[in-house]
C-alpha cells in the first residue's frame, strides 16, 4: 500500500508567515522577475497551504504592494545613509543619487518593480506610498540645501528623481551603453548636470 503524501501545514508555526512570504517573494523576484511571483508558489516556498497565504495577501496585487513597500524602505535606508554627513545641496544629492543607482544595479528586478507602474492607484496601500515618500525625502532635503526657493523644492525634486530613474533604467536595460567600470562616474556626472539644470 502506497504511503499517503504529506499534507502541508494549514498554519505557519515557525516564525512570522508574512515575513517568510515576503522573503520568498524577494528571492523569486530577483531570480525570475515579477512574472515568477504567484501566491500559490509562495505558499509552496513557505511550506504552507495556499489558503494560509490569502489570510495575509488577499490577491497578488496586495503581495506586490508589500514587496514594493519593502523595496522602498530598503532604498530609503540606502540613500539616507549615503547622504548622511555630506554637505547640504549638491554633495548630498550626488551621494543619494549614486546610492540609488547602486541599489538598482544590485537588485534590478526589485528596482523595476518599485519604480514601474504604480501599484496603489486605488489608494489600497497607504503604507506603500508612505515608504515611497519617505525614501525620496532625502532628495527634497537635498534641493532645499541648494538655497532653492521653498515653494519649488518638491516639484524640482520630483522631476529630478524621475529623470534619474529614467537614466538608471536605461543603463540597466543596456540602452545606455555604460561599462561597469565607469558606471558610477557616469551616473555621478549625469546627476551633477541634472542638479545644475534644476537649480
Amino acid at each position: 500500500m502506497a504511503a499517503r503524501p504529506a499534507r502541508k501545514r494549514e498554519t505557519f508555526r515557525h516564525g512570522n508567515l508574512p515575513e517568510a512570504l515576503l522573503e520568498a517573494a524577494l528571492k523569486r523576484l530577483e531570480q525570475g522577475g515579477v512574472e515568477s511571483l504567484s501566491l500559490r508558489e509562495l505558499a509552496a516556498d513557505a511550506g504552507v497551504n495556499h489558503r494560509a497565504v490569502y489570510r495575509h495577501f488577499p490577491d497578488k496585487l496586495s503581495m506586490l504592494a508589500r514587496v514594493a513597500e519593502h523595496g522602498w524602505q530598503q532604498l530609503g535606508q540606502r540613500v539616507r545613509k549615503s547622504a548622511s554627513g555630506k554637505a547640504a545641496g549638491e554633495p548630498a544629492l550626488l551621494a543619494a543619487s549614486l546610492a540609488l543607482f547602486q541599489f538598482a544595479r544590485e537588485r534590478p528586478n526589485l528596482y523595476h518593480l518599485i519604480t514601474g507602474a504604480r501599484l496603489n492607484m486605488e489608494g489600497r496601500f497607504p503604507k506603500l506610498d508612505a515608504a515611497l515618500y519617505d525614501a525620496l525625502q532625502v532628495f527634497a532635503v537635498g534641493f532645499a540645501g541648494t538655497g532653492m526657493a521653498p515653494e519649488i523644492v518638491i516639484d524640482r525634486a520630483a522631476i529630478y528623481v524621475a529623470a534619474l530613474q529614467g537614466v538608471v533604467t536605461q543603463i540597466l536595460y543596456h540602452r545606455l551603453k555604460v561599462g561597469a567600470a565607469r558606471s558610477n562616474a557616469f551616473v555621478t556626472e549625469i546627476s551633477s548636470r541634472l542638479i545644475k539644470g534644476m537649480c
